[in-house]
């Protein structure tokens, strides 16, 4: 009895030991048909042919709009304020009368400095008369050359005293004329320092004018748009107080680039006829840059980002294999690719979560 137990519990080990085996050798054994038989299935994705596309490429940039023309008006003499007019928020055109400094004392001035050159100009007269008549003394041997030489001396001087008299004339009366102020251009009174009364010294603010008419904005663009950007180019600008926008055009670029940030500064110019846009504004400009024709171009699903670069994963062969590009626009939901893949090479576009370089992958249909 004791022997057919042991032999019992023999038999049963062997059998499971058998089952085992032939259980492994049928999964190896279907394995390596599936492999030979190419029907192995990796990671389902999604996928999109690599395409030649248009596209109309756009750039925005943010600036402050500025005038065409700004200026401080400068006091060009001392004195008092006589006449003060112009205010903040007046419109002025050219030659109309700012401010007054007062005159009464700068036109005593000028009358002094013209009787001095009367004088001055009598003065010379006498002196010619009598350098005429010694010069008649010496030829007639009246008069020696001595007596000849002081007075034509004199009447140098007397000339001499005359160019002064001449220019502190001309000085007084310019001083006189600078008394008044006038609109060097047309444009908006933006600011006012001083009141009608107060005194004031040469080369004192009074006030500070702008031309509205035409707005500047300038804008720094990146490095890589230096070859497509020309003056001419239509720009619209856009403010976040407003909902319309405002075509512009732009009207300079700079040559030189800034080894900073990588950018190059541009300036845009926006009509203001009728004063609507104010100066200092914030503004969005969108710059309509020339049309590319037939770009490479991947929908935008098909890129990710690693560790700050570009990459796409690509299908080859049944085998997932990851790839680093160089994007450029991104446009209504596509993506141009400057460099990395070429038209028709399959991208995945989605299912790239987990993927190894290298993993077969199957495409859904």
């Amino acid at each position: 009895m004791k022997h057919l137990t042991r032999t019992g519990r023999f038999n049963l080990s062997g059998i499971v030991l058998l089952a085992v085996m032939l259980s492994v050798s049928g999964v190896c054994a279907a394995a390596d048909e599936m492999k030979s038989s190419g029907t192995t299935k990796g990671k389902t994705v999604k996928t999109a042919v690599v395409e030649l596309k248009d596209y109309q490429p756009s750039l925005q940039a943010t600036g402050t709009l500025v005038p065409r023309r700004h200026s401080q008006v400068f006091a060009l003499v001392g004195g008092q304020v006589e006449k003060l007019p112009a205010d903040i928020g007046d419109r002025v055109s050219k030659g109309d009368l700012l401010f007054r400094i007062r005159t009464v004392d700068h036109q005593l001035g000028l009358q002094q400095a013209e009787a001095n050159l009367v004088r001055a100009q009598v003065i010379v007269t006498d002196r010619e008369r009598e350098k005429e008549r010694m010069k008649n003394l010496y030829e007639a041997g009246s008069a020696t050359q001595q007596m000849f030489d002081q007075t034509a001396t004199t009447y140098d001087e007397s000339r001499a005293a005359l160019a002064q008299a001449t220019a502190a004339r001309d000085i007084a009366a310019q001083v006189l004329r600078d008394c008044t102020v006038t609109a060097p251009y047309s444009g908006a009174i933006t600011a006012r320092y001083l009141q009608e009364g107060e005194f004031i010294g040469a080369g004192k603010e009074v006030l500070e004018i702008m031309d509205l008419s035409v707005l500047n904005a300038e804008m720094e663009l990146p490095e890589r748009y230096a070859g497509e950007i020309a003056p001419g180019l239509p720009v619209i600008l856009s403010f976040s107080y407003r909902p319309d926008t405002v075509e512009g055009k732009l009207v300079a670029v700079n040559s030189k680039l800034n080894s900073a940030n990588r950018t190059f500064l541009v300036r845009v110019e926006v009509k203001n006829p009728e004063g609507r846009l104010q100066a200092g504004l914030f503004c969005t400009g969108t710059f309509q840059l020339p049309l590319r024709k037939k770009q490479t171009a991947i929908p935008a699903a098909a890129l990710i980002r690693d560790e700050g670069r570009a990459i796409v994963w690509i299908i080859e062969n049944g085998t997932a294999r990851k790839r680093t590009v160089e994007e450029g626009s991104f446009f209504n939901g596509w993506v141009w690719v400057n460099r990395g893949l070429n038209a028709g090479e399959t991208v995945i576009t989605e299912g790239q979560g987990g993927l190894i370089d290298g993993d077969r992958v199957t495409v859904r249909k």
